[in-house]
């Protein structure tokens, strides 16, 4: 959804909506999110303060994600609420600028409308944890065969701690 970001009052503007399951489609190399298990439900609301907007908002779904150690799909709730502050681009054409301190917490944006799916897809993939773990003592995947160790135990892990004994 494009938000014209040209006549905020200065109360600000606040939207609610639903993005259905079939609305994530991942970009960027981001695989980590397969996909939605639920509908996300969000709100925003953005405002000018000074020459910089201020979005606020708050997001929850349900995520299918891969475990990074035994690769198998496993649900995640996510609810968390975000600021965000935008600045328009202080580029203008210029091929080097130097940023000052206060603009490394800022995000830049080209022209006068805001796309809140990208919004929405950034917040997501921000709340991820570093590594997915379908439970925190998840066993993985056996190095030599590939058997996943939570739901099997292969051959391989007994002769497996036989050499790592010997070392």
């Amino acid at each position: 959804m494009k938000i014209d970001l040209t006549n905020i009052p200065l109360e600000g503007k606040e939207t609610k909506f639903i993005l259905k399951p079939d609305w994530w489609k991942p970009d960027f190399g981001e695989n980590r999110i397969m996909g939605l298990e639920s509908p996300i439900s969000a709100w925003i609301k953005i405002y000018p303060v000074g020459k910089k907007i201020v979005i606020e908002g708050f997001i929850s779904t349900k995520l299918l994600l891969m475990c990074d150690r035994c690769l198998e799909p496993y649900t995640k709730d996510l609810a968390t609420d975000f600021r965000v502050y935008l600045s328009m681009s202080p580029f203008e054409g210029e091929l080097e600028i130097e940023l000052l301190e206060d603009d490394l917490d800022l995000d830049f944006i080209d022209g006068k409308f805001l796309d809140s799916d990208q919004i929405i897809k950034e917040q997501l993939i921000l709340n991820l944890p570093m590594k997915n773990l379908c439970t925190i003592d998840c066993k993985g995947l056996c190095p030599i065969c590939g058997c996943n160790l939570n739901t099997a135990r292969c051959s391989c892990s007994s002769r497996n701690e036989t050499f790592s004994n010997v070392s």
